[in-house]
């Protein structure tokens, strides 16, 4: 449940931005709620004063937390104007191309052993070199699963866990992280709650796996704090949770100089905020670990002309200004809620 971000100029020139949200009310339920009061605090601004919008958003808006995935939508708008005034892609405003790929991986949802094993095949048929497995309900049903997997499909297929904060049993976790590391599993994802910093830095210090911080770090307020309690490995970051591009690639500068990984997170989000994470993902310093930059492969149906593209397990850059998508009016007016 996302919406659409339409931004325009006073010479008719327009971008478009995503809002998405798991949280609360949705995307949707954001616009309904505050969007008026944040858009109102950008109206008239120039299209290229980025940090004094995310101000202005940030002072008519403080209160909640999630309202950075509405911020987030109008920036995303704004860098897609920006990028299609100066005939440039998004991630030249970004500060230029790193590289043209972006690893990747899928995820593979709760369900009987059966019914996850047949989604993994599912995803290696695709093409996809790297699968995140949702556990955190039974630990041994979690190392069944995954032992399960590696023995069909062997060692070249990455295997990643998220725990969605799940776990809560240090010594039964420990465990289970000993065990993981035998089937070759590349990091485990958020056993804790979001706050319990100083409980994953001491866990960090006994896991035998590297260690994924997601609901930790929302923007970079959260990845500085998780940095000074050396509580991850690695920082899952989303362009939407962030604010905005822009704090998502504080945060991505932050964790090359502190030596943290970087990885990129979906809501999942439709096209357009798919698009952007994309664009993070050409120009941020480093990508450490695959990524979730397929939330519009989460959903049957898109509301852009363009099909992402997609190769060897990889999201490729899209080279074209701005977000380098269009919207597909046809598609909005079918889906679109807000008007019957």
């Amino acid at each position: 449940d996302a919406a659409v971000v339409l931004m325009h100029t006073d010479d008719d020139k327009m971008g478009i931005g995503e809002v998405s949200s798991i949280w609360d009310s949705y995307g949707s339920g954001l616009v309904r709620s505050i969007g008026q009061k944040i858009a109102d605090s950008v109206i008239g601004l120039d299209i290229y004063r980025i940090t004094e919008a995310l101000a202005r958003m940030d002072k008519a808006v403080a209160w909640s937390r999630n309202a950075l995935c509405l911020k987030a939508g109008i920036e995303m708008a704004m860098y897609d104007l920006i990028g299609k005034t100066k005939d440039l892609p998004v991630y030249e405003l970004l500060g230029g191309k790193r590289r043209d790929a972006i690893p990747l991986s899928h995820s593979v949802a709760m369900g009987s052993l059966e019914e996850r094993v047949a989604q993994v095949e599912k995803h290696v048929k695709a093409g996809f070199k790297t699968v995140k497995v949702k556990v955190g309900l039974d630990f041994e049903n979690d190392l069944a699963t995954v032992r399960a997997i590696r023995r069909q499909f062997g060692n070249e297929l990455g295997i990643r866990v998220d725990a969605n904060m799940g776990w809560r049993d240090e010594k039964a976790l420990i465990y289970v992280a000993k065990e993981l590391e035998k089937l070759g599993v590349l990091s485990i994802e958020q056993p804790f709650g979001p706050d319990e910093l100083d409980k994953l830095a001491s866990l960090r210090t006994r896991c035998p796996i590297p260690l994924m911080l997601d609901e930790s770090i929302w923007g970079p307020e959260d990845a500085l704090r998780a940095i000074r309690k050396d509580a991850g490995d690695i920082f899952n970051v989303y362009v939407s949770e962030s604010g905005g591009l822009y704090k998502a690639m504080e945060i991505a500068n932050m964790c090359s100089l502190a030596g943290v990984g970087f990885a990129i997170g979906s809501m999942p989000e439709f096209g357009i905020g798919t698009a952007a994470e994309v664009h993070l993902g050409a120009a941020a310093p480093s990508i450490d670990h695959p990524s979730d930059v397929i939330g519009n492969q989460y959903f049957a149906d898109d509301i852009i002309n363009e099909t992402l593209p997609l190769k060897d397990g990889c999201a490729l850059t899209l080279d074209k200004p701005g977000l380098g998508v269009s919207l597909n009016w046809d598609k909005v007016n079918k889906y679109r809620t807000d008007k019957k």
